[in-house]
């Protein structure tokens, strides 16, 4: 009896250690396997940034602006066959307006809405006038009726700008109303202008031209 007895500690004893060690080894193995994905979610902010930059398109057009017919916007733009069909250049070799491109880019890693104004401002003129242009690129360019004077204007609103470089290009057209009448006292001096683009997270850019 005393020796059975010894046996059933035995392997009672036996049993338990083998219990402690299978309880170990399943533990190890969950915190290992716990271990091993600790970096698997994980992540950054996305980023909105913006890039703008304007152009002269009209470079042909060198000289001061002279007054044009609002009626005649459209072939100044073409410019005149007579003078090689220059951009902004009537049949005498005189500028009649300026066009400059407007490219607004998002470098950012999200998809960015932006706004975007445009704010003329004129010293010495009193009919400068300017307008946002039809078509994709300066020989697709085509005028509309909106004309609108010195201020501060909205340009576009509600662009989309895709991720990652995404980017829209925009023309305006700039050009001294023709009153018919001498104008040199009213229409004689330089004018500036600005763009600022702002995105909906408040990231915003400038740029200015004259």
């Amino acid at each position: 009896m005393e020796n059975n007895n010894g046996k059933g500690i035995f392997y009672g004893v036996i049993g338990v250690a083998t219990l402690v060690v299978a309880i170990i080894g399943a533990t190890f193995a969950y915190f290992s396997a716990t271990a091993t994905n600790n970096n698997v979610i994980q992540g950054t902010a996305a980023t909105v940034g913006l890039n703008l930059s304007v152009d002269k398109v009209s470079t042909d057009a060198a000289g001061g602006l002279i007054p044009m017919n609002n009626a005649d916007i459209a072939k100044g733009l073409k410019g005149d066959a007579t003078t090689g069909s220059k951009m902004c250049v009537d049949k005498n070799g005189n500028t009649v307006c300026q066009v400059y491109s407007i490219t607004v880019n998002n470098t950012g890693s999200s998809a960015a809405i932006v706004n975007g104004t445009l704010n003329i401002t004129a010293t010495g003129y009193a009919n400068l006038k300017w307008q946002l242009l039809d078509g994709t690129g300066p020989d697709a360019l085509s005028t509309n009726s909106t004309y609108n004077p010195v201020s501060t204007t909205t340009l576009v609103n509600g662009t989309t700008l895709a991720a990652n470089n995404g980017s829209a290009t925009y023309y305006i057209m700039i050009w001294i109303s023709n009153l018919d009448s001498d104008q040199t006292s009213t229409d004689t001096g330089s004018f500036t202008g600005s763009v600022t683009f702002n995105s909906g997270d408040g990231a915003g850019i400038s740029a200015t031209f004259s």
